[in-house]
């Protein structure tokens, strides 16, 4: 026996064993019905949308010491922290 006959073989053996299982899944369960809500899952979710008040407790947000809020590249990352603009835990060489 050779390599090809082995390997049509086992194709063959698989192919079989693939479809029967197909064909028993398919007699097993008759899913041609797809007129039943049997088993048909819905999900209700009551759910009212409610004014935020963060704008009413922070007001305009014109008071914030915060400048800015976003990415920054690298090198402006360094001069924050050479300004001591932001909070870092370990030396950074310049």
């Amino acid at each position: 026996m050779t390599w090809l006959k082995f390997a049509l073989w086992l194709l063959s053996i698989y192919t079989i064993y693939y479809v029967a299982l197909i064909f028993w899944d398919n007699l097993r369960n008759n899913r041609g019905e797809t007129g039943s809500d049997k088993y048909e899952l819905t999900f209700v979710e009551d759910i009212h949308p409610v004014k935020s008040l963060v704008e009413e407790i922070t007001g305009s947000g014109k008071e914030s010491p915060v400048a800015f809020s976003g990415g920054v590249s690298l090198k402006q990352l360094f001069n924050l922290a050479r300004e001591e603009s932001v909070e870092y835990i370990k030396s950074v060489s310049f």
